[in-house]
């Protein structure tokens, strides 16, 4: 009887219990739970209204609450509540303020959150309402963990937990370089974030000695990959491409179009390994077989599954991809309060980082987030650990104050764009 009339409570509470004032402010929420217990479904009271006291540390939590990001916001807002439960610290205080999907609606949520003396700010989720923000935030030295994957927003106190493609591409070209894997093609948009891709795989490909030998660049709206596939593998000695190793960050159509034309080809495992980007769990490919054997880097699965499980308890629904970054930015509020010695700048860019639902994570002071990641391998059964993420953080070279890239490798062929375009973009933010 006491978990149903708890799940009935947190219902009405989502549904009809936000106190909202003309401002788009919502009222402070925190847990009130006299003892803390092991099943998510037996949480009790999240809502006991309450304005704090001089001791509180007060955390503002910007999300899209209406608009067309709606149902996002709101599946990140209950991971948020759900945190709240499960950390039981009286003195956290959570407001939510509502950005409704625009740059105008986050600045008036953050003077709002400002107004309210938030002494930290969660979110926005967006690249156009963090920046939005940043000025006020840097003004009035309120910090931003946002979730924005946007590497363009990320400045001097405003930092992201988005997995970034940065960090992706790293963990998977040191996975292939620990298989033997020594030279690597690459297949990309033709816009600016292929470009920025671009850097990220000779800087990967450096650091983990791998060589990038061919990288082709194709229309984003494109289907047909044909005339790339085949300018690419032109002059191929038998079974040696020029690459033992393909990445291809893509998802979708797109992703099965490009892999399966490369595969008609014959550039297909063992002599090639694909690589891809947590984009492709977005993608069904347990009926590829192409792709099998193939990896990518994703948060663990294992946490992931237990997240999920703990999310359809509560709320009878799946979460977002995006909502167990939301549960982790509480348990990083949680922790960085505690802060007596240090800046809160200091704590939130600490060495060690945290231990999150989605496992280790980091803030680094350039305002990248860093994350334990698994490297899954495809299969008919699905996605499967081919190697397990950390537990913990010790290469302190991925945690520079900034980006101290030099470019000494042999540039590799180019196809599909003018190479000394795509290299004085390399050399330009070196």
């Amino acid at each position: 009887m006491l978990k149903k009339i708890n799940v009935l409570f947190l219902s009405l509470l989502i549904c009809g219990c936000n106190v909202w004032s003309s401002s788009g402010r919502q009222s402070f929420w925190r847990s009130s739970r006299p003892q803390q217990t092991s099943a998510v479904s037996e949480m009790t009271d999240y809502s006991r209204v309450d304005l704090g006291n001089a001791e509180s540390f007060r955390v503002a939590v910007l999300l899209p609450l209406s608009g067309s990001n709606a149902t996002t916001g709101q599946n990140m807002k209950n991971a948020v509540m759900m945190a709240i439960g499960d950390i039981n610290n009286n003195n956290l205080l959570v407001q939510f303020y509502d950005t409704k999907g625009t740059g105008s609606g986050a600045r008036v949520a953050f003077e709002n959150a400002a107004n309210d003396n938030s002494r930290l700010i969660l979110g926005p989720l967006l690249a156009e309402e963090v920046t939005a923000i940043s000025a006020g935030a840097q003004s009035k030295d309120i910090p931003v963990v946002s979730f924005s994957t946007s590497p363009a927003v990320l400045q001097e106190g405003v930092y992201t937990l988005g997995l970034l493609n940065e960090q992706q591409i790293k963990r998977i070209v040191r996975y292939a370089a620990s298989q033997g894997r020594t030279r690597l093609a690459v297949v990309l948009p033709d816009n600016q974030s292929g470009l920025n891709m671009y850097k990220s795989v000779m800087k990967a490909a450096q650091s983990a000695g791998v060589q990038v030998t061919k990288v082709g660049f194709y229309a984003p709206s494109a289907m047909d990959f044909s005339g790339l596939v085949t300018s690419m593998i032109s002059g191929h000695q038998g079974d040696d491409f020029g690459f033992d190793a393909l990445l291809v960050p893509e998802s979708g159509n797109r992703l099965k179009s490009i892999t399966s034309m490369f595969s008609y080809y014959d550039v297909s495992a063992p002599n090639v390994l694909f690589l891809g980007t947590s984009v492709w769990g977005n993608t069904g490919l347990s009926k590829e077989t192409e792709l099998y054997g193939a990896v990518y880097p994703m948060m663990s699965l294992a946490r992931q599954e237990n997240f999920e499980q703990k999310y359809n308890e509560l709320f009878a629904t799946r979460p977002h991809g995006l909502s167990i970054l939301a549960y982790d930015a509480v348990q990083l509020a949680a922790e960085v309060m505690f802060s007596q010695n240090r800046s809160l700048e200091a704590e939130i860019t600490r060495f060690e980082g945290f231990n999150g639902m989605s496992g280790a994570f980091r803030i680094l002071p350039n305002g990248q987030s860093e994350h334990g990641l698994d490297v899954v391998r495809v299969s008919a059964a699905g996605a499967t650990v081919a190697e397990a993420a950390s537990p913990q953080f010790t290469d302190m070279s991925a945690h520079p104050s900034v980006d101290n890239f030099g470019y000494i490798m042999t540039l590799p062929q180019i196809y599909g764009k003018d190479a000394a375009e795509v290299n004085r973009f390399l050399n330009a933010m070196q």
